[in-house]
């Protein structure tokens, strides 16, 4: 067997999405000295990853200015190779030295459709993204840039329509993470029916997280007293990772609970954070979860989640946690005396009466109880067997 993960490694790094999920598993895969699977190696991507790094020092404004007009020239990009029909759509290297190409993206895929016109092997798609990945992108286009070019913008769905129909299998962690999918994309409910057979869910296994900084040291840092309720999130900044509903949470539990506070990891931008001395921004850290094991309880509040990482490893420190009851989260309901205490998106009463109702010492079990499950059954290294034996089976079935 030789397998082709279309991403690549010099790209990887210990953060949320396909980067994150992908990391776990190359590292994983060297563990095992494993040569039947294979990234990309491209050395653009090693002289991005050391641009990035310093574009990370640079002072706030810039990146902000930079960032805008970076998304903006990204996205006439993908317009202009999505409406050009001139461009050769071509693999980087052969795919038919492989017997399988595992893609992570779809539009990814779609950049490489003319090269798997005749390519023989499976074709994986694993999209990855909260909502369908066109409406990802839309979802950046300022207002009047969509009205001036909206016939061309809306040829973007495209993308996705090809990828899953194109795919031969199709890969989710499980079901439950379709549901953006159902949600934000008119035509997926047809898609899926069509392309039933090719349906395969894996749940996702992740490297459990160490703690570098104590819970006291992160307290003391941020001025939280040792006996204080803290609440800690971590994540973009943004309204389909249920930031701005998060604000209105927050300004409920902070009226009403003097001694609760929230610690906020992640960039703030494009919505900002609370102005209210105990809602604390971090901005980025390059350990968060020093941050959530320095708090009682972690906050998911996702409107849409395909199968949030963040929930993995939270749960992987033995934290308790508040989450919405969407897609993917939903999947862990079916765990007896996990610490995950579910409302629904909109539903801030709900919320209150959660935090209401816990104690340190309920939280502290409960989390104990998180542990195990991740432990038990969401590390890499048991994703990793069920991802090589799904692929072993699926490359040597037989054709019909």
């Amino acid at each position: 067997m030789k397998v082709l993960i279309y991403k690549d490694k010099n790209s990887l790094e210990p953060i949320g999405g396909p980067t994150g999920y992908l990391y776990n598993l190359y590292n994983e895969l060297n563990k095992n000295e494993n040569t039947e699977i294979e990234f990309l190696d491209s050395k653009k991507s090693k002289i991005r990853m050391v641009i990035k790094k310093i574009y990370e020092k640079l002072p706030n404004e810039f990146r902000k200015k930079y960032k805008y007009k970076k998304n903006i020239k990204e996205i006439y990009n993908i317009l202009n190779n999505v409406i050009s029909d001139k461009k050769n759509k071509i693999s980087k290297i052969d795919l038919n030295k492989y017997d399988a190409v595992h893609f992570h993206d779809t539009y990814t895929m779609y950049m490489v459709k003319d090269s798997l016109e005749n390519y023989k092997g499976k074709v994986i798609i694993t999209s990855h993204s909260p909502k369908v990945y066109f409406k990802e992108i839309l979802d950046k286009v300022p207002n009047d840039m969509y009205l001036q070019r909206k016939k061309d913008f809306d040829k973007l769905e495209k993308i996705d329509t090809y990828a899953f129909n194109r795919a031969d299998y199709i890969f989710f962690p499980c079901e439950e993470a379709e549901e953006p999918y159902f949600n934000t994309w008119e035509k997926y409910k047809d898609i899926k029916q069509k392309n039933l057979n090719k349906y395969i869910y894996i749940p996702t296994g992740i490297i459990p997280k160490n703690i570098v900084e104590s819970q006291e040291s992160i307290r003391s840092k941020y001025n939280i007293p040792p006996d204080a309720m803290v609440i800690s999130y971590v994540g973009r900044h943004i309204e389909v990772k249920g930031y701005k509903k998060l604000k209105e949470i927050g300004e409920r539990i902070l009226e009403k609970n003097e001694n609760v506070y929230f610690l906020i990891a992640g960039v703030e931008a494009p919505i900002k954070g609370l102005k209210h001395e105990r809602w604390i921004e971090v901005g980025w850290n390059k350990n968060p979860m020093d941050l959530v094991n320095a708090s009682d309880v972690f906050i998911l509040p996702n409107k849409e989640t395909y199968f949030d990482l963040i929930l993995l490893e939270v749960m992987s420190i033995g934290k308790s946690v508040i989450l919405t009851n969407t897609g993917g989260n939903k999947y862990f309901k079916k765990f007896e005396n996990a610490g995950l205490y579910y409302y629904e998106y909109s539903d801030v009463d709900e919320v209150e009466k959660i935090v209401n109702n816990l104690s340190k010492e309920k939280l502290n079990r409960d989390g104990e109880n998180n542990k195990n499950i991740i432990f038990n059954n969401f590390t890499v290294g048991i994703f990793l067997k069920k991802y090589i034996n799904v692929l072993n089976n699926l490359i040597n079935e037989k054709e019909d």
